[in-house]
């Protein structure tokens, strides 16, 4: 689906038909949670979706940047390409894809690196911690959409994940 997604396809690839292969980068699970790690593992790299999973639910949220996460940066990044999503229950019968609408603020690289890491939008979905991991003090949000076309929660208020890994999209040679 997320396949589809990126190549911006109204309907999903076949299991054997996908153009990308998904290389892991990082997984909170393996790697850390801290917002440090996710900008010293990921700086670099370039088309990539962010996936978490939501504490006490079975929500999945996530996020494609195709531009390159840079740890040296900050401020607001545009990119007519980013979307991000969510499977409300796990399932992608219950998905939202919400596309990049203002695209001058796609994404958001944060002064604070030690305590925001994947920010896109104006925190429409934002990995951040005071506690130096994502996993602790319930701080990640996906705020009301302004910048991306549709909210991916109804209720606005913090979370706290229990994983999360970033994938590499790597289109396959034919």
């Amino acid at each position: 689906m997320i396949s589809s997604w990126i190549d911006y396809k109204p309907t999903s690839y076949s299991l054997t038909n996908i153009p990308y292969e998904f290389e892991l980068i990082l997984r909170g699970s393996e790697d850390g949670f801290a917002p440090r790690t996710f900008w010293d593992i990921c700086h670099g790299h370039d088309n990539t979706i962010v996936i978490s999973k939501v504490q006490g639910t079975e929500e999945i949220i996530g996020g494609f940047n195709p531009l390159a996460w840079d740890k040296t940066k900050v401020g607001d990044f545009k990119t007519n390409n980013s979307f991000i999503f969510s499977f409300k229950d796990g399932k992608a019968q219950n998905s939202i894809l919400s596309r990049i609408k203002k695209e001058n603020s796609a994404l958001h690289f944060h002064i604070y690196k030690d305590k925001v890491g994947p920010r896109f939008g104006k925190s429409e979905f934002m990995l951040r911690s005071c506690e130096f991991d994502f996993t602790k003090d319930c701080r990640n949000m996906c705020k009301k959409s302004k910048f991306y076309e549709k909210s991916l929660r109804k209720n606005y208020n913090t979370f706290s994940i229990i994983d999360y890994e970033v994938l590499k999209v790597v289109k396959k040679s034919s």
